[in-house]
């Protein structure tokens, strides 16, 4: 007995072993087809393009710069729509809300800005980033073959990438962020991939919800290691109260 159960151990052992072989395989040859070690020479990146929502088009500017600022600004009908994170806080200003008032930002849309500032992207050094990353396996995904990896990360938020299994570009991510006692699922694909200087990067991004597309982003160019300021990605403050006009006696 003793010794099947050391077998049934050792077997045990030898599969996680190979399983987490597996994985780091599949990071490495990824980090080696998009530029990983290029990128990381990069301290900012300036990307501008187009936006498409509910059919309308409209110019977007992206700033990013280490290791988790973020800035996108989208020219809607002669107003400036704002989405910031600040490396702790998120906030946008929607001219739409008759205020260019900045509005901080909570729970899921915080935690997908959050996400969306990793300068690296999930999948490096996913462990010091408190996920815990492993690989599920192989399946198909409208015809292409992908490796399915799931990370978690310390508030019980779960990422599934989905890497192709012969290119080794990310093909899609879906995340599930827990609001309260519900989740919000949303699905990233990306696609239109282009070699700048090595790096090899997505110019398509398309997000979704409950399977329908929310919005397309066509990026048109991307430049590395523009002066970005600290101060583009503070806060304002609030204007301040308009007072009411003193009644005449």
């Amino acid at each position: 007995m003793k010794r099947l159960l050391t077998i049934i151990c050792l077997l045990a052992i030898g599969s996680w072993g190979l399983q987490a072989q597996d994985l780091q395989d599949v990071l490495d040859n990824y980090f080696e087809t998009i530029g990983q070690v290029k990128y990381l020479k990069h301290e900012t990146m300036m990307a501008t393009g187009k936006s498409i929502q509910q059919g309308m088009e409209t110019d977007f500017t992206l700033w990013q710069k280490r290791p988790d600022k973020f800035r996108l600004e989208v020219d809607i009908q002669g107003a400036t729509m704002v989405q910031v994170y600040d490396g702790e806080k998120g906030w946008y200003i929607a001219p739409w809300t008759g205020t260019t008032d900045p509005i901080e930002l909570t729970g899921f849309q915080l935690s997908s800005m959050k996400r969306q500032a990793d300068f690296d992207g999930l999948l490096y050094n996913a462990e010091k980033k408190g996920l815990k990353t492993e690989l599920i396996g192989k399946e198909d995904m409208e015809g292409t073959e992908v490796y399915k990896i799931k990370q978690t990360d310390e508030e019980g938020n779960t990422y599934y990438q989905f890497i192709d299994a012969e290119n080794y570009v990310l093909l899609k991510m879906t995340s599930i962020i827990k609001t309260g006692e519900s989740e919000v699922e949303a699905e990233t694909l990306f696609s239109n991939y282009k070699d700048n200087g090595g790096i090899i990067q997505a110019y398509s991004i398309e997000g979704r919800m409950n399977g329908q597309t929310i919005n397309q982003i066509n990026i048109n160019e991307v430049v590395f290691d523009v002066d970005i300021p600290d101060d583009k990605f503070i806060m304002p403050k609030k204007s301040a109260p308009v007072e009411e006009e003193q009644k005449e006696e």
